[in-house]
């Protein structure tokens, strides 16, 4: 085996080993939460820190209002971020069920400027990958902002896609719990 080829070998390892151990942590950690919120914020900080960037949102779909959505705390208390799931670029992913890797986000025909507009926040780079359970279902998208060093490839966007699908069941558990609870509220107005 020549050296390059021995360079190249290890190379490979040392991603297959990270990637390991980062979906090792995802488990871990996520299957230790209580609620979709704290699965959102922790998820999307994990996913920030191991693709370098910036931020990241992780939305999920409202199947009664064809929204996705994200929720996240901020000093001045929570905010949630609401957009029709066939919007910009994580509803292209959304709606085709493919990731995206855009290293140019005002260039790209999909972007939508609104969230930027809204938040004040300047995109430059997306990566948006979309979330599906065991099952194959779609139920969001994972959107990471401005890759820290240089800019995002193919392999972040496998990596991506490996740590929400490994967060899939707590995220749609998450969900489930939230209906349960609104439901019961909904039944305890009408009792009252």
């Amino acid at each position: 085996m020549s050296r390059n080829a021995s360079s190249d070998a290890l190379i490979a390892q040392a991603k297959r080993l990270h990637l390991a151990e980062t979906l090792v942590d995802v488990s871990r950690t996520v299957a230790a939460l209580d609620s979709l919120d704290e699965v959102l914020a922790s998820l999307a900080a994990m996913t920030t820190a191991a693709l370098r960037a910036e931020r990241a949102t992780l939305f999920l779909n409202d199947t009664t209002t064809n929204q996705l959505y994200s929720r996240s705390m901020t000093d001045h208390g929570p905010r949630e971020i609401r957009m029709l799931n066939d919007r910009g670029i994580a509803g292209k992913v959304f709606q085709t069920g493919t990731g995206m890797v855009v290293n140019d986000a005002y260039a790209h025909p999909d972007f939508n400027p609104e969230v930027d507009e809204t938040t004040g926040y300047g995109t430059r780079q997306i990566l948006c990958g979309p979330i599906r359970t065991g099952r194959g279902e779609l139920i969001g998208v994972a959107q990471v902002l401005n890759c820290l060093e240089g800019e995002f490839d193919d392999d972040d966007l496998q990596l991506l896609e490996a740590m929400t699908a490994q967060a899939a069941l707590a995220l749609t558990s998450g969900q489930r719990d939230e209906r349960r609870r609104a439901q019961a509220a909904r039944e305890m107005e009408f009792v009252d």
